[in-house]
C-alpha cells in the first residue's frame, strides 16, 4: 500500500509511484553510492554534494519531494546504465552486485516524477533531473530523448532566467548554490558537445552566463580538505569548462563560414580563426596545471585519488575534440596534416589508462568518430601508396582501440571488424592496381591511376582514386558519420 504522500504529490501524475516504499529507499541509496564512488559519474557530473545528499536520503526526503526524487532517480538511471556497460572502476563483478536494478526502471521513475506542465516547475531538483535524463539518454544511444530533455532543461532555465545568479532563489544555501553552479557549467559543456556531434544549435552562449564557476565547496564546510600541496579536483574540472568555451567560439566561426549572410561585407580572411595559435595558448595553460591533472596514472580504486585521474582523462578527451575542431578551421589541409592530426588524437586515447577510457564510456565513440571524419575525407581524395599506408596504419589503430572498447560498449559491436574488412578490401584493390599498371613505354594508363604517375627519377608514387563502392560501408557506431562536423566540409560562400 502506498504511504501517505506529502503536499508535493497532490496532482494525479505523482500517485503512480510510491516514492517512500522500501524498494525505492534501498535502491536510491545503492545507486547513490555507485554514483558517488564506483563510476566516473560524480567526477564528470558532480551535481550532488555527497554529504548533503546522503543526509537528505537518510531523512527519506525523496519520499516527500517530487523534485528531489526525480533527480535521484535520474542519477540512478545513469549509474545503473554505466554499471551495465562496465563503465566503472570497481574490479570484477562487485559493481554489478551492488546495483542490479535495470536502468530503464529508474529512468521511467524519473520521467513519471516530472510535472506535465513545465510552467509549474519551481524547484531546482527538476532541472537537475532533466539534465541527468539527457545524459542517461546519451548512454543508451537515445539521441532524440537527449534533445528532448536538454530542451526541457533550457526551457526551465529560460522561464526562470537562471542563467543569472541574481535570479536564483534567495533561499538557496551555499551548498545548493555550489550544486547549481556545477550543473549550469556541466550542461553548458554538454550543449556545446551535442551541437558539435549532432550539428545542433547551442541554446546558450558563454557570454550570456552570469554564473560563477564552482569553488569546490562541500557541505562539511571544506573547500581545500587535503594537504596544501594537493589542489582541489574542481580546478581540473573548471579547466575542461574553459576548453568548451573555446570550442563554442571555434564552432561559431565554422558556421559563420557556411553562412551566406554577410551584412557588413567582410572578406573571408577577416573572419579567420588561428587554430594553431589557439592550440599553442591552450597547451601553455595546460602545462601550468598541477601535475595531478596532467599525469596519466592508473586507477587505484580510491575515489579520493582517482577523481584526479578522471579529470586528467576528461581534459585529454576534450583537448582531442578541440584539436579536431580547430583543425577543421584550417582550409586546404593536405593528406599528411590530416593524418598527423588523426594520429595525435589516437595517441591521446592510447595514453589514457584503460580504466578511465572505459569510464568515459559512450561519449568516447563520438570522439573516435571525429578521427573517422578526418580519415574519411582523406580517402575521398586521390591517394598515393605512401599516403595510403599512413591511412591504413591509422585505420588499424582505430580498429584495435574499438576492439578494446567493445567488451563494455555494446552498441559498438563489430565496428573493429568493419574497419579491418575495409582495409582488406582496399589492400586488394591496391594490389590489383599494381598488377595492372603499364610497363615502361606503354602508352595506356589504367583508369584507376590518376595523372601524375612517377617517371624516371621521380620518387612520388602514382595516385589512386578509390572507387565509391569501396567506401560504401564506411560506417560508424551510432550512425553519426553524416552528423559529425558537417558544417566543416562546406565550401565558403559569400555574397
Amino acid at each position: 500500500m502506498p504511504q501517505t504522500l506529502g503536499p508535493a504529490f497532490a496532482s494525479p501524475e505523482y500517485i503512480r509511484l510510491d516514492y517512500g516504499c522500501t524498494y525505492w529507499r534501498f535502491s536510491s541509496q545503492r545507486a547513490a553510492d555507485m554514483y558517488g564512488s564506483g563510476t566516473k559519474l560524480w567526477a564528470d557530473f558532480p551535481f550532488f554534494d555527497r554529504y548533503h545528499t546522503d543526509e537528505r536520503l537518510a531523512r527519506l526526503e525523496h519520499a516527500d519531494s517530487a523534485s528531489f526524487f526525480c533527480s535521484v532517480m535520474a542519477a540512478c538511471a545513469l549509474a545503473s546504465a554505466r554499471v551495465r556497460d562496465r563503465a566503472v572502476v570497481s574490479k570484477g563483478a562487485e559493481a554489478h552486485e551492488r546495483l542490479s536494478i535495470p536502468a530503464e526502471t529508474f529512468y521511467a521513475a524519473a520521467e513519471d516524477a516530472l510535472p506535465s506542465d513545465m510552467l509549474q516547475i519551481q524547484e531546482f531538483g527538476f532541472l537537475r533531473g532533466c539534465a541527468l535524463l539527457a545524459i542517461a539518454s546519451i548512454q543508451d544511444g537515445k539521441i532524440d530523448a537527449m534533445h528532448k530533455y536538454i530542451g526541457m532543461y533550457f526551457s526551465i532555465m529560460s522561464i526562470h532566467q537562471w542563467h543569472d545568479e541574481e535570479a536564483w532563489p534567495k533561499s538557496l544555501s551555499r551548498v545548493e548554490q555550489e550544486e547549481l553552479r556545477r550543473l549550469y557549467w556541466s550542461i553548458y559543456t554538454l550543449d556545446v558537445y551535442s551541437s558539435i556531434v549532432w550539428n545542433g544549435c547551442p541554446h546558450y552562449q558563454e557570454a550570456h552566463a552570469r554564473v560563477e564557476y564552482p569553488t569546490g565547496y562541500e557541505e562539511s564546510g571544506t573547500e581545500q580538505v587535503q594537504h596544501e600541496s594537493v589542489p582541489h579536483w574542481i580546478l581540473g574540472w573548471n579547466f575542461t569548462t574553459d576548453l568548451y568555451r573555446i570550442l563554442e567560439h571555434a564552432v561559431g566561426k565554422l558556421r559563420t563560414r557556411r553562412s551566406q549572410f554577410n551584412f557588413m561585407g567582410d572578406e573571408p580572411q577577416n573572419l579567420s580563426f588561428r587554430g594553431e595559435e589557439i592550440i599553442h595558448k591552450v597547451n601553455s595553460r595546460y602545462n601550468t596545471l598541477p601535475s595531478q591533472f596532467r599525469d596519466q596514472n592508473q586507477a587505484t580504486g580510491d575515489p579520493r585519488r582517482d577523481i584526479y585521474g578522471f579529470q586528467a582523462a576528461n581534459i585529454q578527451a576534450t583537448l582531442a575534440l578541440l584539436q579536431i575542431v580547430l583543425f577543421s578551421l584550417d582550409g586546404n589541409s593536405d593528406v599528411n596534416k590530416k593524418c598527423t592530426v588523426a594520429s595525435n588524437v589516437l595517441s591521446t586515447f592510447r595514453r589514457v589508462p584503460t580504466e578511465f577510457v572505459r569510464a568515459i564510456s559512450t561519449p568516447l565513440i563520438y570522439h573516435i568518430a571525429g578521427i573517422g571524419f578526418l580519415l574519411g575525407s582523406v580517402m575521398e581524395e586521390p591517394l598515393s601508396e605512401t599516403s595510403y599506408q599512413k591511412v591504413r596504419e591509422l585505420l588499424l589503430s582505430m580498429a584495435s582501440l574499438l576492439e578494446s572498447l567493445e567488451a563494455f560498449l555494446h552498441r559498438s559491436a563489430g565496428a573493429d571488424q568493419q574497419l579491418r574488412a575495409l582495409v582488406d578490401r582496399i589492400d586488394k584493390y591496391m594490389s590489383s592496381e599494381k598488377d595492372m599498371r603499364p610497363v615502361p613505354g606503354d602508352q595506356i594508363q589504367h583508369i584507376g591511376i590518376l595523372d601524375g604517375a612517377s617517371g624516371p627519377g621521380n620518387e612520388l608514387s602514382p595516385q589512386f582514386q578509390l572507387p565509391d563502392e569501396l567506401l560504401q560501408e564506411w560506417t560508424w557506431p551510432y550512425d553519426i558519420s553524416q552528423a559529425y562536423l558537417p558544417f566543416a566540409t562546406c565550401d565558403l560562400q559569400w555574397e
